[in-house]
């Protein structure tokens, strides 16, 4: 396969947002998905080191086991692969308000990634570096009528994000496969 060969990217979880050129996954038929698919169900459908991008808003909140979810992920994306994962902010009303919400996530939340710095539990210790994810990027979003904040005052914004609550509506995650445990 050539750099022309093309791309699988999955949409999981698309809900009604479906992407265009991605596989769109989803447990229920009225989303309308490519592909109906419970992601609480492991494996996954799909082969190891077979994907390219995977794309998750706000899923893994709802998912009760979404570390297994996360390890998933990890299993069917290709080295260099990327997943962009989007959950709501530790500080928002919204984490554990919705009662299908399972999980309140920050970036202590992914450790068993390469080069995670954080944990000193023995619990940590035994799962550093099990899965072959490094963190490319990590953004907190504002809410929309906040996002005056990012240009005018960005310090004030991350006061009010580390303090206050409702500011920050969701945290967005790119993680990058930089090896392959699944072979």
């Amino acid at each position: 396969m050539g750099e022309n060969a093309e791309q699988v990217k999955l949409n999981l979880g698309c809900g009604f947002k479906y992407l265009a050129g991605w596989v769109n996954v989803d447990a229920y038929q009225c989303c309308n998905p490519d592909v109906v698919w419970d992601l609480n169900k492991f494996p996954y459908p799909w082969e190891n080191n077979s994907v390219n991008r995977i794309y998750m808003s706000h899923i893994l909140e709802h998912i009760p086991d979404w570390w297994t979810a996360f390890t998933e992920c990890a299993r069917i994306l290709k080295v260099g692969g990327t997943i962009e994962i989007r959950v709501p902010d530790e500080s928002s009303s919204t984490a554990l308000t919705y009662r299908d919400h399972h999980h309140v996530f920050s970036q202590a939340s992914f450790h068993g990634i390469c080069e995670a710095r954080h944990g000193t539990s023995a619990w940590a210790h035994e799962v550093k570096e099990t899965v072959p994810l490094h963190l490319d990027s990590y953004m907190q979003v504002p809410y929309e009528k906040y996002s005056w904040m990012i240009r005018w005052c960005p310090w004030l914004l991350k006061f009010c994000a580390n303090h206050l609550r409702n500011f920050i509506h969701e945290q967005v995650f790119v993680f990058r496969k930089i090896g392959d445990r699944h072979e």
